[in-house]
């Protein structure tokens, strides 16, 4: 398989994970405090099993490619998409912090990728 189709799949990896993130935070703000399984019946949990599923397929096609020690590093990357989609869905305040934190991940994500 060639390295631009691992790198594709490993992205949408990264993407589907990350929408799951936020279909899991969707469905927490809609959960019924009185009705202990009412959240079986939201659909953004039922979304994020669907992303998390087809994010694992592609997880395992790269893995079939890469190695663990490359791969998963370069999954931190959710954290960062996970983070501007809470900034801009939610509104959430991100401190300097974790902007550094995410300055540092994009970094060394980069050094990975020059790895082989």
């Amino acid at each position: 398989m060639s390295d631009l189709v691992i790198y594709i799949a490993l992205f949408f990896s990264i993407v589907l994970s990350s929408v799951a993130q936020i279909f899991q935070k969707l469905a927490a703000l809609r959960l019924d405090d009185n009705e202990s399984q009412s959240f079986l019946r939201s659909p953004y949990v039922w979304l994020s099993f669907v992303c998390l599923g087809f994010g694992l397929v592609l997880w395992l096609v790269v893995l079939s490619e890469l190695s663990v020690s490359q791969a998963y590093p370069m999954l931190s990357l959710s954290y960062i998409a996970v983070m501007l989609l809470a900034r801009w869905l939610f509104k959430e305040h991100i401190p300097m912090r974790r902007w550094v934190g995410a300055a540092f991940i994009i970094l060394g994500v980069s050094c990975l990728m020059g790895a082989t």
